[in-house]
């Protein structure tokens, strides 16, 4: 039975792609991180800045609004009445989003490298700070944003999540980082595993930490000790894993060229990959929740996926929206 639910979600995943793309004549939609916060999706669109798109009714997305950051929105994370975003060059900008039609910029802090992703929780945002390493960042005053704390890595950190009192940084050629912070304030590396290459994307599921590792592929690391990681399961997959996401005993992973892969992760030291989705530009970030997957990328903005819709299994094609101004 769990093999046969797998396979039906598999199918349903393929067959029920909704993607939103930019009007005609307008500046490509490209989307580079996404996240979901009750009926709205936030996606980091790059140079293009930040877009809301109501997901109520996904066969009919629309765009709820769009600003301008002072950078280049590369990773969102929404929570509350915020959303946090890592804005590049311009650091973190925080957006106030009480009414998602009508978001604005309420408070900012310049980081010293390149913001490329945030993770909040508590009172702090944590900001993957490419070569500066990472950054540790008070909220508690949404309007006063600040650096209470910075680590440096050894490569160049691209994603951050937090789980347990540890902070686990997929940090480019430095690997996989895994900082204690306990004490927000005092953070300290208990762990480097330099087996990933180029790490740029980890969630956390349970006892493993699963890498994103760009030519790499997928490693699945057990991290029942965070001071003791060890390498469980490797898996190339045909494109470049920039992101991953789980799902039920699926993680989703955007592979870059090659749309999106599935992976069974039910046994990480014998991960295999179940099912793919070639989507029409480079897949970039990814995010699920409840049954549906969402997507970005280069070349179509932001892809919905309805992952348990039976009515749809036998359902050919996908289904082009424009998003309204």
């Amino acid at each position: 039975m769990p093999k046969f639910l797998l396979l039906l979600m598999c199918s349903a995943l393929f067959q029920s792609l909704i993607l939103v793309t930019a009007n005609a004549g307008e500046r490509q939609l490209t989307g580079l991180d996404v996240y979901v916060l009750g009926h709205h999706a936030y996606v980091a669109g790059g140079e293009n800045g930040l877009y809301v798109v109501d997901i109520r009714k996904p066969a009919t997305l629309k765009r709820a609004a769009s600003m301008n950051t002072p950078g280049q929105a590369k990773g969102v994370f929404a929570a509350g009445s915020f959303a946090y975003v890592a804005d590049g060059s311009a650091g973190l900008q925080i957006v106030g989003i009480r009414n998602p039609a009508d978001p604005v910029i309420v408070g900012s802090v310049d980081t010293p490298g390149d913001a490329r992703h945030v993770y909040v929780f508590s009172d702090y945002a944590l900001v993957a700070d490419a070569e500066a390493g990472l950054q540790i960042i008070n909220i508690r005053d949404p309007g006063h944003p600040r650096i209470v704390a910075t680590i440096d890595t050894p490569g160049e950190a691209c994603h951050v999540e937090v789980a347990a009192n540890h902070a686990y940084v997929a940090d480019g050629m430095g690997g996989l980082q895994i900082i204690n912070i306990r004490r927000p304030t005092e953070p300290k590396i208990v762990a480097s595993l330099r087996a990933s290459r180029d790490a740029r994307s980890v969630h956390v599921v349970s006892n493993h930490a699963f890498v994103a590792d760009f030519a790499g592929g997928i490693y699945a690391i057990d991290i029942s000790n965070p001071s003791r990681p060890q390498v469980v399961g490797t898996l190339s997959t045909p494109g470049e894993a920039q992101s991953v996401y789980p799902l039920y005993n699926l993680l989703v992973v955007a592979d870059g060229s090659r749309g999106l892969q599935l992976i069974d992760i039910r046994k990480p030291g014998s991960m295999r990959i179940v099912g793919a989705y070639n989507t029409p530009g480079e897949t970039r970030g990814v995010y699920g929740l409840a049954s549906r997957v969402y997507v970005t990328g280069l070349g179509f903005g932001m892809g919905v996926f309805d992952v348990i819709d039976r009515s749809r299994l036998n359902a050919n094609g996908h289904f082009l929206v424009d998003i309204d101004r």
